[in-house]
């Protein structure tokens, strides 16, 4: 079913009670299953819907450093203007009670605004400084109801609720904030301290081992959970002569105590498909006969994933919840495309009879199952788009797809739907582009 034309796909509420879409004149949101588009913003970057599609934060491109925020409600005609002047990072929590970003004045000080969405209404919502600092580039960054404004070495915390804020002064190490903002930590040379956000007790701290190398020394450290600490670091082995390039190391720290993780690469924090990783950029190869490694991602816990570099891998992964199960389009030159579904050590296979590429994939809620694009041959050779489901053991033909997938796709749950972009060509040779919803 055709939902809405001349528009690209952007949000679909989990729900499934709105779907908000690109148009060549800004930003429209329509109810489903079957309202009427209405524009309520201009053209967005980012946009992010509550799960009941009732609230939805939307930012600008920046232009000339600066940004607009909007704030829309469903059923309401336009969206509330929040501010022209957001700079950098656009924060809420996940019911979007708040939403919080930094505004600089003429005199160069940067504020933290917030807006508090229950009280916003058109041409009428409020923001509250709740933090103001003179001159540099500070940065803000959020964990759950917790916001923490970083300016170099100084870091204060804010509670949005009460706004109350605590200044933590100058941190003589690498700080970082957990997700759910219940602890803070820094790591300081070879020691980790963490710290309950609450009440600003210490809760635990730890060494980091380092015997064995000479000229160690931390990087940077992340938290992916409200427990452990990852503590990036560096040295040389101690018995390498002098002037041998430094090694990369991780160590994650926990109330128990520092471990080496993982070695010969620098690990940072990543969001891949809404979850929680690492990516790792390895070292270069020190030995005289070894291949150079590819860039990797790992899961939370350290879990290898899969490498970005695979010559065969023509799209993917998609990941599953929990990465449990993972799905790639894979091929080699000359050869016909296949679909490969990895669970642990075991790998299934389906051969797709057609060299086309079969994006988009999509695991479908609620069912092992995967959904994926593969045209077809007419009797007279014309190809012809077709939606599949696949159940690792069998494959199902949904029927034809009007048109050739767009850049845009999602699948919600209950009922399991795929919304998704599609582009027909109309008879005079022009292209159209339209945004449509199959029943999985």
């Amino acid at each position: 079913m055709t939902l809405a034309r001349d528009a690209r796909l952007l949000k679909v509420d989990e729900g499934q009670h709105v779907l908000l879409s690109a148009r060549a004149d800004g930003t429209y949101a329509q109810g489903l299953p079957e309202g009427e588009p209405v524009r309520i913003a201009g053209a967005v970057e980012g946009i992010d819907i509550t799960a009941d599609g009732q609230s939805t934060v939307m930012w600008s491109p920046e232009v000339d450093g600066v940004r607009t925020v909007w704030l829309w409600r469903f059923g309401t005609p336009e969206a509330i203007v929040l501010s022209q002047q957001s700079r950098g990072a656009v924060l809420h929590d996940a019911a979007q009670t708040f939403v919080a970003f930094l505004e600089r004045d003429g005199a160069g000080a940067s504020s933290v605004q917030v807006a508090r969405t229950a009280a916003c209404a058109p041409g009428n919502c409020v923001l509250q400084t709740l933090l103001q600092v003179q001159d540099g580039t500070p940065v803000l960054e959020r964990g759950g109801t917790v916001l923490s404004l970083v300016k170099g070495a100084r870091r204060w915390l804010i509670d949005v609720p009460s706004g109350a804020v605590t200044d933590l002064g100058e941190l003589p190490g690498f700080s970082v904030l957990s997700p759910g903002g219940t602890r803070y930590a820094w790591a300081e040379d070879a020691r980790v301290r963490v710290f309950d956000t609450a009440t600003g007790a210490q809760v635990w701290e730890d060494d980091i081992p380092h015997d064995g190398y000479r000229d160690w020394k931390t990087t940077h450290a992340f938290m992916l959970n409200e427990t452990r600490v990852d503590v990036g670091a560096q040295g040389v082995y101690t018995n390498w002569p002098i002037g041998a390039p430094v090694q990369h190391f991780l160590h994650s720290c926990q109330e128990q105590g520092c471990s080496e993780t993982v070695k010969a690469g620098i690990y940072t924090p990543y969001t891949l498909q809404g979850q929680f990783v690492m990516y790792c950029r390895p070292d270069f190869c020190q030995e005289i006969r070894c291949s150079q490694p590819s860039p990797s991602f790992l899961t939370a816990d350290g879990v290898y994933l899969y490498s970005t570099q695979n010559p065969e891998t023509l799209y993917g992964p998609v990941l599953g919840q929990g990465f449990a199960d993972m799905v790639w389009l894979k091929g080699s030159k000359g050869q016909l495309h296949r679909l490969e579904w990895q669970r642990g050590d075991q790998v299934w296979t389906l051969k797709l009879d057609a060299p086309y590429p079969s994006a988009p994939i999509h695991f479908i809620p609620g069912r092992q199952q995967v959904v994926f694009h593969q045209p077809v041959s007419r009797e007279d050779g014309t190809p012809e788009s077709h939606l599949w489901t696949w159940s690792r053991f069998s494959r199902a033909d949904l029927g034809t797809l009007e048109g050739t997938p767009g850049p845009g796709s999602l699948v919600r749950a209950n009922p399991p739907t795929l919304y998704m972009d599609v582009d027909t060509v109309n008879a005079d040779g022009t292209s159209a582009r339209s945004i449509i919803r199959v029943a999985l």
